[in-house]
């Protein structure tokens, strides 16, 4: 019994002996526009100085190397927990923080944990879910199959951020607002704006009795579902994604049938619909999140060069893109890929020196990720 005993206690300590080891503690540091934007730059730093347990062949370090940014991008949800140390100022006016941070190495290769340090990296975008319902006929507001089957799919074991259902109801009550739905994505992300949404989710979801199919089922009544979905992102009015799917219940209540059918061809529409929306998310995380900027009191070809130049030597800045410009009115209409958020790029840019031809950029509004910028002269 002695032995048995011993041989229990030595298996339970190796087995807490390895669970403690799966943690680890280091220090990181970072520096942002803002607190949210350092203490990420913090998060990535103490992976980095911990990656190296998880990258087992030199392959994979040379990998890393040329990877670094994705890496890290995809495994900071491995900090289980952060303890902030200091925090201070750089002559630049950046936020610095240091921070001691809790590392799980099994952690690193978790694909949900990737997700949540993707959703944490785009601010925990909350996602708006509307659905044009019609359950056999009958067109009520209130059908809430779909939405209630989608909902339920992104909040586990996803844990997005919805808005919340009685702004939806209103929504549905209102024949104008979902008129507006159906229309062009750049009117839909509207509605979505303005119930704090970053990302819309609508659609319409139909059932219809198969009645040729229920003649056979002895009182049964078959009835099959369709339901088509679209992701638009609300600050941009970008269609992300679209999606349909098709499901068949089979129920002695028609109305039953139809709410089954409705959910189950949902919650495969939104499932097809999620990995587009991650992939846009990560592609923003990676290479920058897409911002539109207007810059106005741009008169001249040179004022409109310098400009640009300026935009691109901020920190942070992945690329510039120019839309249009309008020399009469002077205004300037760029794309900037930023790898932050829209208040960091914002905070950066605001009182920025021109690289040429003196003056300074002025942030004159935001609204999601369009900012407004007007040059001021010296």
């Amino acid at each position: 019994m002695r032995k048995i005993t011993l041989f229990l206690s030595i298996m339970l300590f190796s087995i807490s002996l390895i669970s403690a080891q799966d943690e680890f503690e280091y220090e990181g540091i970072g520096e942002g526009a803002n607190t949210a934007e350092a203490i990420l730059a913090a998060k990535r730093d103490a992976i980095e100085k911990g990656i190296g347990m998880v990258l087992l062949s030199q392959t994979e370090i040379e990998n890393f190397q040329l990877k670094r940014d994705l890496v890290l991008t995809k495994t900071t949800g491995a900090v289980k927990n952060y303890q902030v140390i200091s925090q201070s100022t750089t002559p630049d006016g950046l936020f610095k923080v240091k921070i001691k941070a809790i590392v799980s190495k099994s952690a690193m290769r978790d694909d949900l944990a990737a997700l949540q340090i993707l959703i944490e990296s785009m601010d925990k975008p909350k996602i708006m879910v509307i659905v044009n319902e019609s359950n056999i006929e009958n067109n009520d507001p209130g059908n809430q199959a779909a939405e209630n089957a989608i909902t339920s799919f992104l909040k586990d074991p996803h844990g997005f951020e919805l808005v919340d259902a009685l702004a939806v109801s209103s929504v549905k009550n209102s024949k104008q607002k979902m008129a507006t739905l159906a229309g062009n994505e750049i009117e839909a992300a509207a509605i979505g704006l303005q119930y704090g949404a970053e990302v819309l989710i609508s659609g319409i979801a139909i059932s219809k009795r198969a009645d040729e199919v229920s003649k056979e089922l002895a009182g049964m009544v078959s009835v099959q579902a369709d339901v088509t979905l679209k992701a638009i992102s609300c600050a941009s009015g970008r269609l992300i994604a679209s999606s349909s799917e098709h499901a068949a219940k089979v129920h002695i209540s028609p109305q039953t049938a139809g709410t089954q059918a409705i959910a189950k061809a949902s919650e495969k529409a939104v499932a097809k619909l999620l990995d587009a929306i991650i992939k846009d998310w990560q592609n923003q995380a990676n290479n920058g999140m897409p911002l539109n900027v207007s810059i106005s009191n741009v008169t001249t070809f040179r004022q409109k060069n310098a400009v640009v130049q300026t935009i691109k030597g901020v920190a942070g800045v992945d690329a510039v893109f120019e839309r249009n410009w309008d020399s009469q009115s002077g205004m300037l209409n760029v794309d900037v890929r930023y790898k932050g958020n829209t208040n960091g790029f914002a905070a950066k840019i605001d009182g920025y020196k021109m690289t040429s031809g003196g003056g300074s950029l002025a942030v004159t509004g935001i609204n999601g990720q369009t900012i407004n910028l007007a040059a001021q002269a010296m």
